[in-house]
């Protein structure tokens, strides 16, 4: 089925969104709303003006001059990892440089010392409208191709073992140093995207163009070159595979879903968005399914919170509110809690909210991406010229204190039984983890 690349871009564009709300939506202390004017005309110098035109480097200079001062006023703690010195340091070395690097090469360099404050909801969004007709993941530390344009299908499943002659290793090392993240699940979730849209390799020098790419592959021992055209926002895409819908044959939509098993009386709830649904409120999707399980008589309730990058933590209270009556009511029911390198943010903050209400229930999967300590509650202001937005944190969250039991994850939420996703599994459509969870 032919899909565009913009619904791809939206699904980055929905993340960014949603990533920008850990743990509590609600303000406190919030800064003031932004007063700044857009300014076309400046905008239009500082993107399209080259490296020889004084003003276009005035004015960036501006921009990022303007950032460090503003982002350590509003950002919750910005200098728990790095010291306002080096902080101040490399700012000031980016500003100095300015009249040598392009656009992508800036807001790369920015990006780099935004990451290094290690807040994982902190960052600046720099998509140019470039990238790969391709899809990757991370299995057992190596780089596949998942998904491409059907153009490109004899890609599918090889390992990528070099991306214009560098190294993959070597390449998703300086990647993750662009990477807001608090813990290695989150790099190992957010290393795909990065590698997906182009602008941060070419910021980082390591592709010459944004026209194409040679990608070295592997696959049973023989390696080929593979040169893969750069595609551009809204140019179609012929995927291999077509876009999953997790709701289809489910009760509900993407935001949230249900299943039921009649064999072993087991409910599926997918929860994939905290966020309420544009044609469903979760009220009264929570009420139809627990109705449905009341009459069933459920003996599991599995909460598949895998794919859930965030949103608003209290869209879920109708659920953690109705919960434990059922429970107290069906006490051999068992309750388990799928997760994995993608449940972040507000998706994370589910898990303890459910287990504060079932403190058996029983987790499956990878360590999550959101941390047990992080900081959210995000807020953005936009750069004078560039008119780039940036997120910062505003609340400081230390969900370890929620559980009765402390996890003893590195800030991570580490599950009861940890199985990963094997690249055979993936091609077999194989869930172990939900299989786990089932039996």
């Amino acid at each position: 089925m032919k899909t565009l690349i913009s619904r791809f871009v939206l699904c980055v564009v929905l993340i960014a969104m949603l990533v920008g709300c850990g743990g509590n939506t609600t303000g406190q202390n919030a800064p003031a709303a932004e007063t700044l004017t857009y300014n076309e005309h400046n905008r239009n110098i500082v993107i399209c003006g080259g490296m020889n035109d004084a003003e276009r480097n005035r004015l960036w200079a501006e921009d990022l001059e303007y950032f460090k001062n503003e982002f350590p006023k509003r950002h919750k703690n910005p200098f728990s990892v790095i010291t306002r010195e080096t902080f101040n340091q490399r700012m000031d070395a980016l500003i100095a440089k300015v009249d040598k690097l392009n656009k992508d090469q800036i807001c790369v360099a920015l990006q780099e010392v935004i990451a290094a404050v290690g807040d994982a909801h902190s960052h600046v969004n720099i998509f140019n409208g470039y990238m790969y007709p391709l899809q990757f993941y991370i299995f057992d530390g190596g780089l596949y191709v998942i998904n491409t344009d059907k153009t490109l299908a004899d890609m599918l499943f090889t390992r990528v073992t070099k991306i214009n002659g560098v190294d993959a290793n070597e390449v998703m090392t300086r990647l993750t140093a662009l990477i807001p993240h608090e813990n290695k699940s989150w790099v190992l979730a957010q290393l795909p995207n990065y590698l997906t849209l182009t602008v941060y390799m070419y910021g980082l020098g390591i592709i010459p163009d944004q026209v194409k790419t040679v990608f070295t592959v592997e696959q049973n021992g023989i390696e080929r070159e593979v040169t893969v055209p750069i595609f551009v926002l809204n140019q179609p895409v012929d995927f291999y595979f077509r876009e999953q819908n997790t709701g289809e044959n489910a009760a509900g939509n993407y935001y949230y879903n249900y299943k039921y098993f009649e064999g072993n009386q087991t409910l599926l709830f997918n929860y994939n968005v905290c966020a309420e649904s544009p044609k469903l409120p979760f009220a009264t999707f929570n009420k139809g399914m627990f109705d449905f399980i009341t009459d069933k008589k459920a003996k599991k309730i599995i909460v598949d919170l895998r794919h859930n990058h965030g949103g608003n933590s209290e869209v879920l209270n109708p659920f953690t509110n109705q919960l434990p009556d059922y429970l107290k009511k069906n006490p051999d029911t068992k309750v388990y809690l799928l997760i994995g390198r993608d449940t972040f943010s507000s998706g994370a903050d589910a898990i303890y909210r459910i287990m504060a209400v079932a403190p058996k229930a029983v987790s499956v999967g990878e360590p999550t991406g959101g941390a047990l300590e992080s900081y959210g509650d995000v807020r953005s202001f936009h750069l004078l010229n560039s008119w780039l937005p940036v997120c910062y944190s505003t609340k400081y969250f230390d969900f370890n204190k929620q559980l009765k039991k402390p996890n003893q994850g590195t800030n991570t939420f580490v599950p009861d039984v940890e199985i990963t996703t094997t690249l055979e599994d993936y091609k077999r459509k194989n869930d172990a983890v939900l299989n786990h969870a089932m039996k």
